[in-house]
């Protein structure tokens, strides 16, 4: 009977000791990254800018092409500062010849849809920037063409600079 006392005094005794609590302690680090901004186009090549039928020495212009919306994802806050056409097959200004007819493209001012800021349940979206591309094509022209109808296209570039 005395061991089973000495025992519970024992267990009884260690109960009531204080346990020791850890200490806490900090220590600070740097994250960092170096982002490289940029533009993506996102729609490349899937619209057409198409002037319809076109008779030779026709008296009045061409019907205005619909107009083609060339998208950009670009880096959150980046603007775009300029924009050109390709000169591979016509100026940087927009003018360019298609089966012996000369063409206009103009652009209108960019149009920037925000993207979503990054927080810490979701990754952050791009700012989309949209160019509408439109063209025109003067009268009295004569043209280029072998036999009685001609088709004919090829690829322009918009090059956007930020």
């Amino acid at each position: 009977m005395k061991t089973k006392f000495r025992l519970l005094v024992a267990a009884l005794a260690v109960a009531s000791v204080t346990p020791a609590f850890a200490a806490v302690v900090n220590n600070s680090f740097t994250v960092s990254v170096n982002l490289s901004s940029r533009c993506i186009a996102t729609n490349s090549g899937v619209g057409t800018l198409d002037f319809g039928t076109y008779t030779a020495f026709q008296g009045s212009a061409a019907a205005p092409a619909a107009p083609v919306t060339l998208t950009f994802d670009c880096t959150r806050g980046l603007a775009p500062v300029s924009v050109a056409f390709d000169t591979t097959n016509g100026s940087a200004a927009g003018v360019g010849v298609l089966a012996g007819l000369q063409y206009s493209l103009s652009t209108s001012a960019a149009t920037t849809v925000a993207g979503i800021a990054a927080s810490t349940s979701t990754i952050g979206t791009a700012d989309a920037v949209s160019y509408s591309v439109n063209g025109s094509m003067p009268a009295l022209q004569a043209g280029t063409c072998g036999t009685a109808t001609c088709a004919a296209s090829h690829t322009r570039t918009l090059i956007v600079t930020y």
